[in-house]
């Protein structure tokens, strides 16, 4: 598709913390938009939009004098089976999605690296943990892509010793992905490190179910009952 004529940069209209886009605008009137990095590079193929999408979820950013250093080939573009205002509208969806994931968990990953540098501090220990309470609890745009995200926050807060806030972590990559056999196994790591051995025998049980062949589940397993086994011990009167 020829004469198209580039407009500059561009951000969603919606978006608190805007991304930013190259937009053109093609010979058969509709646009082409195409995501930038944080230096204002091209990133990811050019997308397409219909008119009246762009208009409403469009806005200019005339303060920003950046320019692509390749056009986009935007023949890919051209009336046809791509063209179809519905098409567009599916791909457009997906491309949505995928960026208000990857917002969603930039976000939250740098508030929990901040609530972390903080627990050093013992002035602002009581706010991280506050606030990293609230990462554990966020509901609001997480999907299922965001497992890895959470078991991350859960292995660092398991070696930070903060274990209730881990199992708060762990137990969300299990609420995503009910099937993950390795989220099983984390989360009957931190059950096993808090003494709730019922649980974490559970979660291991579950564990084996999805995969069979993976040896260290039994492994912990094993210990976790000698781990039950010592603290039932330990519970017991000793004779004089």
């Amino acid at each position: 598709m020829r004469n198209a004529r580039f407009l500059g940069v561009y951000s969603l209209k919606s978006q608190q913390r805007q991304l930013k886009y190259f937009a053109w605008r093609l010979a058969d009137g509709t646009y082409a938009v195409q995501e930038l990095d944080s230096a204002y590079t091209a990133q990811g193929p050019a997308q397409h939009v219909q008119a009246e999408k762009f208009q409403t979820l469009f806005k200019q950013e005339p303060l920003i004098l950046a320019a692509p250093v390749v056009t986009p080939d935007f023949r890919q573009f051209a009336p046809g089976e791509t063209s179809k205002p519905e098409a567009d509208d599916k791909n457009f969806a997906a491309l949505e999605r995928a960026r208000s994931i990857r917002q969603t968990e930039a976000d939250l990953r740098d508030t929990f690296e901040k609530a972390l540098r903080a627990l050093a501090r013992p002035k602002d220990r009581k706010g991280a943990l506050a606030s990293l309470g609230r990462i554990a609890a966020t509901r609001k745009g997480i999907k299922l892509e965001h497992k890895h995200m959470f078991r991350d926050f859960g292995v660092a807060l398991r070696k930070k010793a903060l274990p209730d806030l881990a199992l708060e972590c762990a137990s969300r990559v299990v609420e995503l992905s009910p099937e993950d056999d390795h989220a099983r196994f984390n989360l009957a790591r931190i059950y096993g490190i808090l003494g709730r051995y019922d649980d974490a025998a559970r979660q291991l049980q579950e564990a084996i179910r999805i995969d069979p062949a993976e040896k260290v589940y039994e492994r912990l397993e094993r210990h976790i009952e000698r781990e039950r086994q010592f603290a039932e011990a330990r519970k017991k009167p000793v004779d004089e």
